[in-house]
């Protein structure tokens, strides 16, 4: 049989960690007003780049039009009471070379999600952590402690 192995790691690389994290999601909350504003103007840029390349590319390449799902450029007619007359183009751009990327969103810092059964923020988690860390006058935590609080880092 097994043997169990008891792995202890010390508070105070735990407590650094910790702080570490808490100062660099409190960078990204200061950075992400710029990075929306950044995206925003990268977004409409988008359009635009996109909307001239898609009248370029459809003018130059009409044959390939169809009405199949697997057409690389598909028309498709939506007819009904709530729709009217609607003509729809898809474009598959995955098929289209050079076809323009759109921009990436930066992803809001500290939003709430599921940790277990708690709906918190990461950072309010860490801060709580940290709190009962700096009470503790042990000099070692379990690694499943350890294990646990790295999960939310």
């Amino acid at each position: 049989m097994a043997r169990s192995i008891s792995v202890k790691v010390p508070t105070s690389l735990l407590i650094s960690q910790i702080e570490e994290r808490l100062a660099q999601i409190d960078k990204e909350i200061e950075e992400y007003p710029a990075k929306r504003k950044e995206f925003e103007a990268g977004e409409e840029a988008y359009r635009k780049e996109t909307a001239t390349f898609i009248v370029d590319y459809l003018g130059k390449n009409l044959d390939m039009v169809g009405y199949d799902h697997d057409s690389v450029i598909r028309i498709n007619s939506v007819f009904g009471y709530r729709h009217g007359g609607r003509v729809e183009v898809s474009f598959d751009t995955a098929a289209i070379p050079n076809f323009p990327l759109r921009p990436e969103a930066p992803q809001a810092p500290n939003q709430r999600e599921s940790f277990g059964r708690d709906w918190a923020t990461r950072k309010e988690l860490l801060e709580k952590n940290l709190r009962i860390l700096n009470m503790t006058s042990q000099e070692e935590v379990n690694a499943s402690t350890y294990g646990a609080i790295m999960d939310i880092i």
